[in-house]
Order: structure tokens, then sequence, then C-alpha cells
């Protein structure tokens, strides 16, 4: 009896490695390491987990306050021991602690990341100063999948590009156009590409494989070699428009400008934040509509811009009479706060959509929710099977495009 009891408790230490290694993976990296006290089987079993996920769970505050290592000491401790006793590969690195600040002790954990053949590195920098990407980043040739946040990047003349990177996001990253340019172009399979920045307003993106792209900033020209993969585009874009006046300014925004170039684009999912006050961002998305004939599903948030608007929108779906949405099966529009600007545009995609079958509206509040459906059930729709759906404002929207979208930036 005592024998089967033992085999029976037993049991789990008898998986095969990488099937403990996906168990242990699925645990806070304190916890997995909390393990090698089961027993002396048990010992080192943490330390071939692929996935190294450093967040605000690696630490925590115990103790007698004037007693406890800082955060940053504490956080450099735990991974500086993790790096030196792990054995075998390490697949995905992720550093995301919103308490640590940049430091020179991320260089020589990039140094070993760089010769264990690395895949996937996510390195997001919450607090302080950018950090100062090293050289040694640039020798993770294995690398399918990078994401840097509040990073500062020089490209290395004789960096020859990641031959096998997929993805790559750009979140509040500083570094030159010729870099951002010289970078994107020397990743040949490059398919998601993100780019979330401040100081850069104009690229040409040299990516053929690419098929997703997502943008904020205050782009004004972006321009491609090559779309013919791309598929989904999602953007939020801005400028300083106040402060852009007479002739100087005339017929610009950085919105309408970004899609001047985009004659042929075949993408089947958009989704796009835009001020319906603003006729400049109409036009815009009167101009994507207008290259982008093969669109299946189309996502809009409502922003209210803080500019003063430039124009006046009365008239600017009207006057697009041509444009047609033809292939659109799904249209969602989210934060919207029931205003003429907005109705006159649902009333145009309805009109406008002859294949149309949902149209999702999330409003920003559920008062005064009778008079706004009674309105949106009077417009005409150029399809007969359109069905409208009137989503809880109280659901919160990261769940909803989480749920209808497959990537967001």
């Amino acid at each position: 009896m005592k024998r089967g009891e033992k085999k029976e408790s037993d049991a789990i230490s008898q998986l095969p490695r990488h099937i403990t290694d996906q168990i242990l993976s699925f645990l806070p990296i304190k916890d997995a390491i909390r393990t090698s006290i089961l027993s002396r089987n048990w010992r080192y079993k943490w330390s071939t987990i692929p996935q190294l996920v450093f967040d605000d769970q690696c630490t925590s505050a115990r103790g007698v306050p004037s007693l406890r290592p800082s955060l940053h000491e504490n956080l450099v401790k735990i991974i500086d021991k993790v790096l030196l006793l792990h054995i075998g590969p390490i697949q995905n690195f992720k550093l995301s602690h919103k308490g640590f600040c940049a430091t020179s002790d991320i260089d020589h954990w990039i140094l070993h990341l760089s010769r264990v053949s690395i895949k996937k590195i996510i390195l997001r920098i919450w607090k302080g100063k950018r950090y100062k990407i090293p050289i040694s980043l640039f020798n993770c040739q294995d690398l399918i999948y990078l994401e840097l946040s509040n990073c500062l990047v020089k490209i290395p003349l004789k960096f020859e590009g990641f031959k096998k990177l997929n993805i790559l996001l750009l979140d509040h990253v500083e570094l030159s156009q010729e870099g951002l340019e010289a970078l994107i172009s020397r990743c040949p399979l490059l398919e998601t590409l993100g780019l979330n920045l401040r100081e850069i307003k104009r690229v040409n993106i040299k990516s053929p494989n690419l098929r997703s792209l997502y943008l904020v900033g205050a782009f004004q020209d972006v321009t491609f070699d090559d779309m013919n993969r791309l598929k989904v585009v999602g953007v939020d874009v801005y400028d300083d428009i106040a402060n852009r006046r007479g002739p100087s300014y005339a017929n610009l925004s950085n919105l309408h400008k970004f899609f001047q170039n985009l004659h042929c684009l075949m993408h089947s999912n958009l989704f796009t934040d835009i001020d319906f006050n603003n006729v400049e961002e109409i036009l815009t998305v009167m101009c994507l509509i207008r290259s982008s004939p093969q669109l299946k599903e189309v996502d809009f948030r409502a922003r209210t811009g803080e500019q003063t608007p430039i124009g006046t929108t009365t008239n600017s779906w009207e006057d697009h009479q041509s444009s047609c949405f033809q292939q659109v099966r799904v249209a969602s529009l989210y934060d919207i706060s029931g205003g003429q600007p907005e109705l006159r545009f649902i009333k145009f995609l309805l009109s406008r959509s002859p294949g149309l079958q949902k149209m999702r509206i999330r409003p920003t509040s559920s008062s005064g929710d009778g008079k706004f459906l009674r309105e949106l059930l009077r417009f005409p729709r150029a399809s007969a099977q359109a069905e409208l759906i009137y989503l809880n404002p109280l659901i919160p929207l990261a769940g909803l495009l989480k749920k209808n979208s497959k990537c967001r930036y």
C-alpha cells in the first residue's frame, strides 16, 4: 500500500521534461524556482524552462520596510541567479517590471542571451530614461520576435539584419529615420511591424513579406516598395494641427498624407481611431477606403480631438457617394457618443455596404440609448442581411478589441 502511495504521489516527477517545462512556464518565475524545495528530483527542474518572464510578479514587498532590499537590487539578483543557473536553450526572455528603471545590468543579460540562440525578446522599460540597446542584441540571429519599449537604438554599421525575424514592435523607441529604414529592410522575413514613434514623421518601408502594419505617432508620409502581401493596417497617427495655419498648411494633414501613396492596398482588415469632427481625418478614411477594394472588416474607434476642427464635416460623407464598401462583411464602431458627425458616418456606412452582415456599435454610455437606437433603425441599408448589434458600454473596450481581432498594437 505504501509503495502504491509513494508511486502515485511522485507521478508528476516522472513526466517528460518538456511537459514539466511547460507546466513551470505557466508559473511566475519566483514560484517556479520555489519548486526546487519539493524534493531532490525537483531541485533544478526549474532551470530548464525555456520561457523566462521577469515582471511585477517577480518581486514582493515583505518584511520590515527599512530592512528590505531595494526593488532594483532584488530584481537584479533574481535575474542574475536565473541566468547563471539556467540550463539549455532560452526561447523567450521578457523584462517588463513597472518599477524597474534602465540599468547597465541589462547589458550583460542581453550579452548572455545572444549566446543561447534566443528566439523572442520583450524589453519594456517603464520608468526613467530610455535604455540604450547594446551591440550584443544585434548578434541574436535566431530572433523571430523582438519588442522594445522606451529604448534608444543605434543600428551598427556592420549589422546585416535579423534574417529570421517575423515580428518587430517598437514602442516609444528613439532612433533615426535612416536607422529605422535600415532595420526594417534587413529583416527579409518580417510579417508584422508595429511602430509607436514620436520623432519620426516619414519612413520608407522595404519589406516584401509584410502582412500586418500598426502605426501610432506623428507620421506624415509613409511609402512602400512592395505592398503585395499587406493584409491588415492599423493606424492612430496625429499631429499638432492646432499650430498649423495659413497657406503652408494647404491640403496637408498627417493622416491625409499618410495614405496618399496607398493606391492599390488590398488588405482585408482595417482598424483606426478617428475624430469625426475633423474633416481631414474623414477625408483620409475615404482615401483609405478607395485604396482598399478587398476590405472584409473595418473597426473605428471614435476619438475626441483636442484641436480646433479644420473645415466642416457637414457634407464630408455625402461628397464621397462613389465610394463603396463592396466587400465589407463586419463593421465595428466603438466609443460612439451619438453626435451628428458619428450618425452621418454610420448612415453612410450602412448605405454603401451591400455585403454587410454585422455592424457592432458600442456607445460611451447607456444614457440616451432609446433615442440613439431609434435613430439607427431608421437608416436605410444597402444590405438586407445587415444585423445591428448594440454592445454594452460597461464591457471594457480592451476586451472587445482582443476578442474581435487577432492582433492589436
